[in-house]
């Protein structure tokens, strides 16, 4: 759940900058991923906050985890390259990168939304 502080924090920016007026161009993480080179810029940066905000939630709740995981471990080697290219501090970065393509491999656990629905589609499971 610490994911979602950091997407709570990237959704102020562009609360603040839609209120201001300024265009997403230059709101939030839209110019430093422009600086980097990567490409659609404004759409990268709302994917990562959504990565960082629901879906960072939708994996705490277990809900479409190898999915919500797989996009996020995507983000973080983003995240990752960022940060070496412009020799910040890389650890967080790679630590959540293991995490989630951990976690987009091996699915959720027992205590999971999604464990629940499938349990609840296979009947027959339920028996063994």
């Amino acid at each position: 759940m610490l994911a979602v502080t950091f997407g709570v924090q990237k959704l102020g920016w562009y609360w603040a900058a839609f209120h201001a007026g300024k265009s997403l161009l230059h709101a939030g993480l839209a110019p430093l991923i422009a600086r980097m080179g990567f490409p659609i810029p404004i759409v990268l940066a709302l994917w990562i906050t959504f990565n960082e905000s629901i879906g960072a939630f939708l994996i705490g709740c277990g809900f479409l985890t190898r999915i919500m995981a797989g996009s996020a471990a995507l983000g973080m080697a983003g995240a990752l390259y960022t940060s070496v290219r412009l020799g910040e501090d890389w650890l967080r970065a790679a630590l959540y990168l293991i995490v989630f393509i951990a976690l987009a491999f091996t699915g959720p656990g027992r205590f999971s939304v999604d464990h629940l629905l499938k349990r609840k589609k296979s009947p027959i499971t339920n028996l063994l």
